[in-house]
């Protein structure tokens, strides 16, 4: 009788002594001191800005257009990749830039497939034909109606010298 009585308290519990039931006893943790921090009057660090990360623009695209002369070496194209690819009288550098391997006139053929720039020699260049001056044009009318002043200065000195002559 008397084990079942003590059945759920174990002998070697502090909180059971001579068979009657003490308190049990609060452990007081004392912590360790911190040490007290005072902040004397300053001034707080300045922050970094966030800034001035912006790299410099590459200048890519195309110098001289179609129509136009170019001398031997000189840069057509400044790309990233083959966007436009080499044609005749064009070399490509190590960075997709496209230049002149000789002196002449910049022409630009896009196909079905891809972009192509050539570069023709001035003697084979044809202007193409919109491009040409039709002699009874609207400026040539013009000219004949309002001459510069170097042409009307010109046939002046021209028709001096001939009354000067006869």
């Amino acid at each position: 009788m008397l084990t079942t009585s003590f059945a759920g308290l174990s002998l070697g519990s502090s909180t059971f002594q001579c068979g009657r039931k003490l308190q049990q006893r609060a452990t007081l943790r004392v912590a360790a001191p911190v040490p007290q921090t005072i902040e004397a009057a300053h001034k707080k660090g300045a922050g970094s800005t966030k800034n001035g990360r912006d790299s410099n623009a590459q200048r890519r695209g195309v110098k001289v257009y179609g129509g136009q002369p170019v001398k031997a070496g000189g840069i057509i194209i400044r790309q990233l990749g083959t966007k436009v690819h080499p044609g005749v009288g064009v070399g490509c550098g190590k960075d997709f830039t496209l230049y002149a391997l000789q002196s002449g006139i910049v022409v630009f053929k896009k196909s079905k497939y891809d972009d192509k720039v050539s570069v023709i020699p001035f003697e084979d260049y044809e202007k193409p034909e919109g491009q040409k001056r039709k002699p009874d044009g609207r400026r040539a009318k013009k000219r004949k109606l309002y001459p510069s002043r170097v042409v009307l200065a010109a046939n002046d000195a021209n028709a001096a010298f001939a009354a000067a002559s006869s």
